[in-house]
């Protein structure tokens, strides 16, 4: 490494060439002196090279011949970077003017912060990423997603666990000792992994607010096919170990408050911005359920801006039809269970522990897969043979029909001994928005509603 170049700005890609030529227009015309930028072109099939080709000698192009996902493309820009500094960042993301000499402000003045990362929004210029948090599924969460953007939350400067890789600051030096990217991650969780492993070999993580980015997140790269390989990698590697810092960072944000009465209850205060109460007996306040539809409605806006956003910077890509809204989505799955599974039955519900897919009028309805405890486990199954095992105990215990939500259809791909276990010893109803199965050994019909 030189020591000449103050920073490496890495943007890996594929395909979606109006995006990237969009891209690096803004970094190009901001770029601070003593900076390169460096393109890895990871298969693309488009006009991606000679998008490339026309910057010419502004921007040092890799290409690889076949398509390595992520993590794969950012380590080969990092092999062909000098700088101090690697900066990666995703060709769907347009910096704003001044980001990347904030970057490196604040990796002057905080010599301990070997990876930062910065503000990312929405098109709407509501919050995308304002850091990483690991919730008390020990899972990782973007931070303080959907809050405005000047919330004094989100403009607070942190020490965290993790950050993303969208948009993100890593001494060169930590970057190679740690080893890099794992590429056993496809495009995903590599960020907060490299971050994690960063933290473990002694290095710190933070979060800068002063840099900031709209991101028009995953417009490149699908994610669903290998979303859970990575998942389970992560959950291996890291669950178990991370500190479950959400609930401590909300607390200290101010948005989070516990009294201690000299007997319990406590009182508990929430932001409305953060969260909404719903009590473990079943009873809510009225206001509650409008609250959480109007934030589902509101991430479903989120979603169709960012695609058509990335559209318009993208002309030569072929429309997508938007996904169907979430709420349409849970009602057409009630309609087609009170239609198919009659009343006083007990149903499971294939989800990711959203409750609104268990208000099934007059029916047991539990979520799968679940702990002992009748919550939403937290996790995927391991293998088919704990998927079937799961299964196999709700059936012992008295559940009678299986819900797949269209969502979740690729769980009879990833869990393909599931789905053989399921086609012998269930009887099936294929509908648009799921699939209902009948878990009953010899099922009797029974007409729906009686």
């Amino acid at each position: 490494m030189s020591g000449e170049i103050r920073a490496s700005v890495v943007i890996p890609v594929h395909n979606r060439a109006g995006l990237t030529r969009r891209c690096l227009e803004r970094v190009l015309g901001d770029l601070p002196a003593a900076c390169e930028v460096v393109v890895v072109d990871d298969a693309s099939g488009d006009e991606t090279p000679e998008v490339l080709a026309g910057f010419a000698e502004a921007i040092r192009a890799v290409r690889l011949e076949q398509n390595r996902g992520f993590a794969a493309a950012c380590n080969a820009g990092a092999e062909a970077a000098t700088g101090e500094h690697l900066v990666f960042l995703n060709n769907d993301a347009e910096p704003a003017t001044g980001w990347l000499e904030e970057l490196l402000a604040y990796a002057d003045a905080n010599p301990a912060a070997a990876a930062i990362g910065a503000k990312l929004l929405y098109p709407t210029g509501a919050v995308q990423h304002a850091g990483v948090v690991f919730g008390q599924d020990g899972y990782p969460h973007h931070l303080y997603g959907g809050f405005p953007a000047e919330h004094p939350a989100v403009d607070r400067p942190r020490r965290l666990q993790a950050v993303t890789g969208a948009c993100m600051l890593v001494r060169a030096r930590v970057f190679a000792k740690v080893g890099g990217f794992d590429e056993g991650y496809v495009n995903s969780m590599e960020d907060v992994d490299l971050c994690l492993r960063i933290g473990a070999a002694g290095g710190e993580i933070h979060y800068c607010p002063r840099a900031s980015a709209v991101h028009h997140e995953s417009a490149t790269r699908g994610r669903s096919d290998r979303f859970e390989a990575s998942v389970a990698r992560y959950r291996e590697r890291w669950r178990e170990r991370v500190r479950r810092d959400d609930l401590e960072t909300y607390a200290a944000d101010g948005l989070l408050e516990v009294e201690y009465p000299e007997a319990q209850p406590l009182r508990i205060s929430v932001s409305p911005l953060l969260a909404s109460i719903e009590r473990s007996d079943g009873h809510e306040a009225e206001l509650e359920p409008l609250l959480r539809a109007q934030s589902r409605r509101g991430a479903e806006l989120q979603r169709e801006v960012v695609r058509l956003t990335a559209e318009l910077a993208d002309r030569g890509v072929e429309f997508e039809s938007p996904r169907l809204g979430y709420e349409d989505e849970v009602e057409r799955i009630r309609e087609q269970v009170e239609r198919s599974v009659p009343r006083q039955a007990t149903v499971l519900v294939l989800s990711r522990g959203d409750s609104e897919l268990l208000r099934l009028d007059g029916r047991e309805a539990r979520h799968f897969p679940s702990g002992e405890d009748g919550r939403y486990l937290g996790r995927h199954p391991a293998d088919d043979e704990e998927a079937i095992e799961l299964l196999e105990a709700e059936r012992i215990a008295g559940a009678q029909y299986l819900v797949i939500p269209a969502s979740e259809a690729w769980w009879l791909e990833h869990y393909a001994g599931l789905a053989r276990h399921l086609a012998a010893r269930a009887g099936a109803e294929a509908h648009d928005s799921c699939t209902i199965y009948s878990l009953a050994p010899s099922p009797t019909r029974v007409e729906a509603g009686r």
